[in-house]
């Protein structure tokens, strides 16, 4: 039998699985995640999925365009990310795909998700999502997230040049969130609570270690810390070890911003901290 291209295109892909990671606030409660997963692997069925997290807080396109900040910095660089928290599915048809010069590609709604994505990682080309042959034929406008964002991400992990999903757009025509950034104010560095770690209820601010090396704010320097009414002192520590166990530390956590927590225990319970609550610190 005569070799063809596409039969030379179908050998190259299932002898490379590209991954596909998937971020959505579908939860996994029902069967969303399933379909989804499905329908990729139906598209590419030699794609290697992976769960970035379906845990995103429903409609908190904020907290998902941070869940997703990092990706690039640990995937392969040919990955795909199919990224849905989309509150306006089925009124709002406007999902992009986005190549970073690094050479991985996401696809999602153009509703500030990818903000920081951009912002970290950069743009080498962004396309909207357009052309029929990666969007599913019949559209419900209830799951724009499967038959927009999730079908091009297959189509794509299954051979379709990324040049080929629609229309090339201009950086500027990616919608980007507001992001605040900290500041010294007095003598206070003041930042925002950026996130919370739902699993253990430490807090995540928006204050980065280079941030604080700029004030000369060192490990081991002892600092003052208010949020929420909540006041501490503690000296910024490297680990959780270095603090006796319902203890309070401050700590550079890993992704290079401060946090607050409790050794073994949660802070943001302890102190009802949330989301955007005010952080000022000062070293004493």
């Amino acid at each position: 039998m005569p070799v063809t291209a596409a039969t030379e295109r179908a050998t190259a892909l299932v002898d490379h699985r590209p991954i596909v990671g998937l971020l959505t606030d579908f939860g996994l409660v029902d069967d969303a995640v399933g379909i989804c997963k499905g329908m990729v692997l139906g598209i590419a069925p030699q794609a290697n999925i992976v769960d970035v997290t379906h845990d995103v807080t429903p409609f908190d396109i904020y907290e998902a365009s941070l869940y997703i900040r990092d990706s690039f910095r640990y995937f392969p660089a040919d990955a795909i990310f199919a990224c849905v928290t989309f509150p306006h599915t089925g009124v709002q048809d406007d999902a992009i795909g986005l190549r970073t010069p690094q050479g991985h590609t996401y696809f999602a709604p153009n509703n500030g998700l990818l903000t920081r994505i951009v912002a970290e990682a950069g743009v080498a080309e962004v396309r909207h999502i357009t052309a029929d042959k990666v969007r599913r034929p019949v559209i419900d406008p209830t799951f724009y997230g499967r038959d927009i964002v999730m079908s091009a991400a297959a189509h794509v992990a299954n051979g379709v040049p990324f040049a080929e999903i629609g229309e090339e757009l201009a950086v500027t025509d990616i919608t980007l969130l507001e992001t605040a950034r900290p500041a010294l104010v007095d003598g206070w560095v003041v930042g925002e609570v950026a996130l919370l770690d739902k699993n253990y209820g430490n807090v995540w601010t928006n204050i980065t270690r280079e941030f604080l090396e700029e004030q000369r704010i060192a490990f081991g320097a002892e600092l003052e810390i208010e949020v929420n009414g909540t006041s501490m002192r503690t000296p910024l520590r490297h680990t959780f070890g270095e603090t006796g166990e319902g203890e309070p530390l401050a700590y550079i956590a890993s992704r290079n911003q401060l946090g607050l927590a409790l050794n073994q225990g949660n802070f943001a319970a302890r102190h009802g901290i949330e989301r955007g609550h005010t952080v000022r610190l000062r070293a004493r």
